[in-house]
């Protein structure tokens, strides 16, 4: 039974060390480039970084967007807008220029919509979900304290753990301690 245990705790650790891993390099790896961030499941996740569309979500907060949905008038998009920044609006309007659809945005907390005709090709996705204040947590986990908070100091108590163990020093004040 502890050798099962044993074994299922130690599965469990690699099991999140790997996510854990595979989770930061995937936040490295985009640096604010969409091209870049990791599909999951046909999702992106995006850290809202104005308020322009509160109610609806806020700054700080992450949406998932779905790229694999075609767009339509009311939906939540981002796109890249011609100046190259992403941007996270409502369509409030299409319209139809050479046999080719162009899409009206208009962020739910402004008072004029945006102004541009934005094509589907610049559309990276619709949103689907929102995780509220999600973003500060990765932005932290990002930063070289949460870095070090989270993944380093965890990951050094493990390797000191496991050689103790090794070692058989943990151990062996267990037997003790059982022993008296």
């Amino acid at each position: 039974m502890k050798k099962a245990l044993r074994i299922s705790s130690k599965f469990v650790l690699l099991l999140l060390f790997l996510t854990v891993a595979t989770l930061l390099i995937f936040i490295f790896q985009a640096k604010g480039n969409i091209e870049k961030v990791p599909s999951v499941f046909g999702y992106k996740a995006l850290t809202i970084l104005s308020n322009s569309m509160q109610p609806e979500f806020n700054a700080g907060d992450v949406i998932l967007i779905d790229n694999n949905l075609e767009p339509k008038v009311n939906d939540v998009v981002t796109y890249k807008h011609p100046d190259g920044i992403m941007i996270t609006h409502r369509i409030i309007g299409t319209v139809k220029k050479n046999s080719e659809v162009f899409f009206i945005t208009k962020g739910d907390n402004n008072n004029v919509d945006d102004q541009i005709l934005i094509p589907r090709r610049n559309i990276y996705g619709i949103k689907k979900f929102i995780i509220p204040k999600a973003g500060y947590i990765a932005k932290f986990v990002s930063s070289p304290v949460g870095f070090f908070i989270f993944i380093a100091l965890p990951l050094l108590i493990l390797t000191i753990i496991e050689i103790f163990q090794r070692l058989g020093l943990i151990n062996e004040k267990r037997n003790e301690q059982i022993r008296s």
